[in-house]
């Protein structure tokens, strides 16, 4: 995708299901990880930008590397987060700051693949799974506007759902 935080979405959506099994803020972290590779090709001039970090062996050792090298910076980023928010705000917006290697693991795992998989869609210089293979069977199989549209709609379902959540926690809370 051209703007990487619309794979997010469906990150967003998998938190709000599975909970404490998956890191939200690991899976971005690997999706900015994967498209920094596009980026340098970009700035470099080339015309071929997604190379081996677009395809699924790529993004697992980029999950891998996600994984170990940014659980703590993931971790001080949602203390970050928490210490900025007042009592109120952080009733509605807190969140855990430790992650857990199952939640690191499943995040970066997960985030790199979906990556792959989303960006498989509407680049046609992907191979996703070179050197195995050199075809794309699902280029263009969803047309970009879909894609686009059911990525954000994800994000706003969990999104909807996150909120819903704490609406409901909150409200547990205080009848007991």
């Amino acid at each position: 995708m051209p703007f990487t935080p619309l794979h997010f979405g469906p990150g967003l959506a998998l938190k709000t299901v599975t909970g404490k099994w998956f890191s939200f803020t690991l899976f971005c972290f690997v999706q900015v990880l994967i498209d920094l590779e596009p980026a340098w090709y970009m700035l470099a001039g080339e015309d071929y930008v997604h190379r081996f970090l677009h395809t699924y062996f790529g993004a697992t050792l980029a999950g891998g590397v996600a994984i170990v090298a940014g659980k703590a910076p993931c971790e001080w980023a949602l203390r970050a987060w928490n210490s900025r928010l007042s009592p109120a705000q952080a009733r509605w917006l807190g969140v855990p700051a430790k992650i857990s290697w199952i939640a690191a693991v499943t995040g970066g795992l997960i985030g790199g693949w979906s990556h792959v998989f989303l960006d498989s869609f509407m680049h046609a210089d992907m191979r996703p799974l070179a050197p195995l293979r050199e075809h794309n069977a699902l280029l263009f199989l969803v047309h970009v506007d879909t894609l686009y549209l059911s990525c954000a709609l994800a994000g706003l379902a969990g999104l909807a759902l996150f909120f819903w959540q704490r609406r409901r926690a909150l409200r547990g809370t205080r009848s007991g």
